[in-house]
């Protein structure tokens, strides 16, 4: 409880056999939430557990409220009997409960989506052991997929074209030889596909599955055929306010799900925003190499692209994820006039105006663009980053609202 005797909770949700990590919608002012939210782990091991983390969002600290913790074995769940039941929260901490306050309940149901088949009844006859069979050789990404051309390049990795033998789905299939990058960029790899299997969400470039032998490492991704939104830009040279409200409405909406779940992208760009659908209007964030779980880990590597970097990350000072709202912004600013907020003639010149913020708006170019627009980028690319709009706070901006009804 809070001094106003309730609490703001919500629940991090995480397993011990693989890196999947959820964060449910915070429940204001209650001490009795409900969620009724559903997380599907991935996961083919008998072992293991899932927790679940309380917490009480505190909004006057960087740190909030750890409130107690129930830990589930997946053992039980193998028979295909979903578990369906109130637990007990465990390691409360004493300081936050009150005299003759009893033990905090969390009603949680867990079962397999799939369900394998109950056992059956023993019904008393003497039977015999089956013989083991041998398991079935685990399908390889070529017994699944048919490969076509070639898509793109990159320093050690290929993406080609497949096609599903059996749904005939297209899919981009993005190949990696081990053997031929160094370690760092194998664990950003893994890095990244842990953090893309946590997130599912329409604007976002979805991972459908994982193949890996000793040499080869295969993701199999969603197929997105409009290119990148920096082709659009160098093609069009600059979108109308209503064209770049659409593209950046889209993109907020994926950066808030995102945070929502832990992860700050780190590298926002047009060349990391995939132009999808029938008209190319529909936009997919991707390359998730840089991304970062900022529930886990404290974030102060200089990374991203100069551009787009926020001054905090130059300094190398600690960082949250509102750099990626301070890089939407510098989108935004090129999107309506085509070319960037910080511009030298060299890099060093664009880093020194970053981290003064020294940018403007200038004639004639902004002449004959909205205030709204002008307001928006101006409330974003600001030095100090508690006064930068959260991304569902950025999607209620005027200009917004006004170029996407």
């Amino acid at each position: 409880m809070d001094s106003n005797g309730f609490s703001d909770p919500y629940a991090v949700i995480y397993c011990t056999f693989n890196q999947q990590k959820f964060k449910s919608k915070c429940i204001k002012k209650t001490l009795n939430p409900t969620w009724n939210e559903t997380f599907t782990f991935l996961t083919s091991s008998p072992s293991g557990s899932i927790t679940v983390k309380l917490m009480d969002k505190d909004p006057f600290w960087s740190k909030d409220d750890f409130l107690g913790e129930v830990v589930i074995p997946v053992a039980p769940l193998l028979d295909g009997t979903a578990l369906s039941s109130t637990f007990p929260v465990q390691n409360e901490p004493p300081a936050g409960k009150k005299k003759g306050q009893k033990q905090g309940q969390l009603k949680l149901t867990l079962h397999y989506p799939a369900g394998k088949p109950a056992a059956k009844p023993n019904t008393g006859a003497p039977s015999t052991p089956a013989p083991k069979e041998a398991a079935p050789a685990k399908k390889t990404v070529h017994d699944l997929y048919t490969f076509g051309k070639v898509l793109g390049t990159g320093g050690f990795s290929v993406v080609k074209e497949g096609t599903h033998k059996e749904t005939n789905t297209p899919f981009a299939i993005k190949i990696i030889q081990k053997d031929s990058a160094n370690p760092e960029d194998i664990q950003l790899l893994y890095s990244e596909i842990d953090i893309m299997t946590k997130l599912r969400h329409p604007n976002i470039i979805s991972l459908h599955e994982v193949f890996e032998d000793d040499k080869t490492l295969y993701l199999v991704l969603e197929l997105v055929t409009g290119g990148e939104l920096f082709d659009q830009i160098i093609g069009k040279g600059s979108f109308t306010e209503k064209e770049a409200a659409g593209v950046i409405k889209q993109v907020l909406e994926a950066v808030a799900y995102m945070h929502s779940n832990g992860i700050a992208h780190r590298d926002l760009k047009p060349e990391n925003l995939l132009c999808g659908g029938s008209a190319g209007g529909v936009i997919k964030v991707t390359d998730f190499g840089l991304s970062k779980d900022f529930g886990r880990a404290s974030m102060k590597t200089s990374c991203g692209t100069p551009d787009y970097v926020a001054p905090e990350v130059l300094k190398g000072a600690k960082y949250d994820n509102s750099v990626d709202l301070w890089s939407i912004g510098v989108i935004t600013y090129i999107l309506v006039c085509g070319f960037p907020p910080f511009f030298g003639s060299d890099e060093q010149q664009v880093f020194s105006k970053i981290l003064r913020c020294d940018y403007s708006f200038p004639s004639p170019d902004w002449n004959h663009k909205s205030e709204d627009v002008k307001d928006f980028i101006a409330s974003i690319l600001v030095l100090d980053v508690n006064q930068r709009p959260t991304a569902e706070q950025a999607l209620s901006a005027p200009w917004l609202i006004n170029n996407t009804k």
